[in-house]
């Protein structure tokens, strides 16, 4: 499920759709992939940078939305080629530019590739929104989607249907420790859980 978040004030009409925890290391035999998509791997590395260049200047980034539009980026920009309303790597550093301007007047930063993906995507997706056809849009991203191999990182986030990323699931092999039960009949008291080291 997609997070839409507002970046700024006059970028409002530009929605920004984005839609950790204890697992594995890697992610379908590759190391350090957060996810891997038709073969393709996200780095978590990646992930990383996006969600450490955009915290400062957007609000609600989490490591599960940033992900989740990793994942999607490519599908959407793709299909917004396809139907006219493409977008570049020009138009992403120019939303960006503008939204750190709108944060802090003067202000400027360096964004890398995992950010301009996502600047990218939501710029597609709005695009496509504009589209007279927005229900078609839709339904085509979604069937899109869905033909995706994905797999995601459980450390990341888990795979719910039509290949949406969500928050990560809690393992089942990770138990609270629960302190024992009280005898009725003793008068010490029952034994706190250390707190575990993790």
């Amino acid at each position: 499920m997609a997070v839409q978040w507002r970046a700024g004030a006059r970028a409002a009409g530009v929605l920004v759709a984005l839609t950790t925890t204890a697992g594995l290391a890697g992610c379908a035999g590759q190391p350090g992939a957060a996810a891997v998509v038709d073969g393709t791997a996200i780095p978590t590395a990646d992930v990383r940078a996006a969600l450490d260049e955009l915290e400062p200047w957007f609000e609600g980034v989490t490591t599960t939305n940033v992900l989740a539009v990793l994942v999607q980026e490519p599908t959407v920009v793709e299909l917004a080629a396809e139907k006219g309303v493409g977008v570049s790597d020009e138009d992403a550093e120019a939303l960006l530019a503008q939204v750190v301007q709108q944060k802090v007047q003067g202000a400027t930063a360096t964004f890398t590739d995992p950010s301009l993906a996502l600047a990218r995507y939501s710029i597609a997706y709005t695009n496509l929104q504009g589209l007279p056809e927005t229900e078609g849009i839709g339904q085509e991203i979604d069937t899109r989607l869905r033909e995706l191999d994905v797999e995601v990182n459980p450390r990341f986030g888990s795979l719910q249907d039509g290949n949406q990323v969500a928050a990560p699931v809690a393992v089942p092999w990770l138990v609270a420790p629960q302190a024992p039960a009280a005898d009725e009949g003793s008068t010490e008291p029952t034994p706190e859980p250390s707190p575990s080291a993790s």
